[in-house]
């Protein structure tokens, strides 16, 4: 394997900084992007991307990725890049590797909400095709309640308590959706008769904006809904779940993709034990059959 220090500039002008992967004992046979999910994820996405890089490897696959901004060597902020922003971003740095390895067929591989910059991408980037790994197929605001919903139940509250707790995150996300601002949800969270209800959240490990930067950010892609990106499909798409993920819900995404992806270009797996990052729970391991199913599609491209 050999690597390559990449740079790519944004549309804004903003420099990011990556990586370019490819195998040594061949000419690659294809270039595939990986893009990150939520929050200050680096080039190797906290661990998660340098096994499955590792696989595309040995199949002759060239991968590139880079930090997100504000990460790493990247410059600007996260939190100042929505997913029209992140597909960008995404689209500059296939530029940059292309420039490298011009020629090859090109995929984009996104992880959970990287997908759909993955996913909005496909077309600005001439992508061939388009991985999405735990990629929601709701809103953020229906995926994060989905989510605070599964870790309340399992809190083992009294049901009085954990449905004062749902509802009080049902207002919080309204009010997400609906631009209030930071300082003043602050004072409605201050109010001592949510304080219990806030308490409980917290342990069920709940999306509350801390302060008012992510606050800020979280209202700007609080109702991002993939549903266009994914009518807008034109190349084939592999859709990747866990079935014992607790982020998102699987049953409901994969309808939709079903729904809005014409049949002969999705294929979609739901791995049996995989957890949000299509890992047996508490192991380093993946799922059963989620390194086939993705180096098999991929290969299928070629």
């Amino acid at each position: 394997m050999s690597r390559r220090e990449l740079t790519a500039v944004a549309a804004d002008g903003v420099g990011l900084a990556g990586s370019l992967w490819a195998p040594d004992a061949r000419a690659p046979r294809a270039l595939i992007a990986m893009h990150p999910g939520f929050g200050p994820a680096d080039r190797d996405a906290g661990g998660l991307f340098p096994p499955i890089r590792a696989a595309l490897l040995e199949e002759g696959v060239a991968v590139c990725s880079f930090d997100k901004r504000g990460v790493g060597e990247s410059g600007g902020s996260w939190l100042q890049a929505d997913i029209d922003t992140q597909t960008a971003d995404l689209t500059a740095a296939v530029a940059a590797a292309q420039a490298v390895l011009p020629g090859l067929a090109t995929g984009l591989f996104g992880h959970s909400q990287g997908g759909w910059a993955a996913l909005a991408a496909a077309g600005p980037a001439s992508a061939d095709f388009v991985i999405c790994n735990s990629t929601p197929g709701v809103t953020p605001r229906a995926q994060e309640a989905f989510t605070t919903r599964a870790h309340l139940a399992g809190l083992g509250l009294e049901l009085e308590r954990e449905i004062e707790a749902s509802a009080t995150f049902d207002e919080l996300m309204w009010m997400l959706s609906g631009g209030t601002t930071f300082e003043e949800a602050n004072e409605w969270m201050s109010d001592p008769s949510r304080h219990r209800a806030l308490a409980d959240l917290a342990d069920a490990d709940a999306a509350l904006p801390a302060d008012e930067a992510l606050w800020d950010f979280v209202v700007t892609i609080v109702d991002y809904d993939a549903a266009e990106s994914l009518r807008s499909i034109r190349v084939p798409l592999l859709a990747l779940f866990g079935g014992s993920d607790d982020i998102v819900p699987v049953e409901e995404s994969a309808d939709r993709y079903a729904e809005l992806v014409p049949p002969h270009l999705l294929t979609l797996h739901v791995l049996a034990g995989g957890d949000h990052g299509l890992r047996i729970p508490g192991t380093e391991a993946f799922a059963p059959g989620y390194l086939d199913a993705l180096t098999d599609f991929v290969g299928d491209r070629l």
